[in-house]
């Protein structure tokens, strides 16, 4: 499988990473490639995927890991979810990338204005708490914003 710019496909962390920098420059720099997603790739990937990165990021759809790292069909396998929740889910998906698919390198993208952060700062606060399964999320990601505060974090 090639990558942008019709190179090989990157086999270790460095090449993985190195390949991510420069999407993420052409993102930047408005000269983005979408490299593989035509019908020749959605043809090649009909037999099994072979991403070269797995990405860890919050479920935010401002931070999709594919467009910021001008990236295609096939080249990431992402893991989303609100706040970064870490539950067995993820980490079977994680485990699956690295021991079956093989991935080399796994990247935990983080952002900043998340909404569950701001909502675990806003409980922090004011003792407020939504209801549902967003609960669940708060007060989960709580523990960081109090560990934060312990160590001086005085900003959101």
């Amino acid at each position: 499988m090639t990558v942008a710019g019709g190179g090989t496909q990157p086999s270790n962390p460095a090449e993985a990473w190195r390949a991510l920098l420069e999407g993420n420059e052409r993102f930047v720099s408005g000269a983005v490639s979408h490299p593989n997603q035509d019908a020749a790739r959605r043809g090649e990937l009909a037999g099994g995927q072979k991403p070269f990165a797995t990405f860890f990021g919050c479920g935010d759809s401002r931070v999709a890991a594919e467009v910021i790292f001008d990236q295609g069909l096939g080249d990431l396998f992402v893991v989303r979810t609100a706040g970064h929740i870490v539950g067995d889910g993820v980490l079977g998906s994680l485990e699956f990338a690295t021991e079956v698919l093989g991935v080399p390198l796994i990247v935990v993208l983080g952002h900043d204005s998340c909404g569950a952060v701001k909502a675990a700062i806003q409980h922090y606060r004011d003792a407020s708490m939504p209801e549902g399964y967003i609960r669940d999320i708060v007060e989960r990601v709580t523990p960081s914003v109090i560990s934060a505060r312990r160590a001086g974090a005085t900003s959101p």
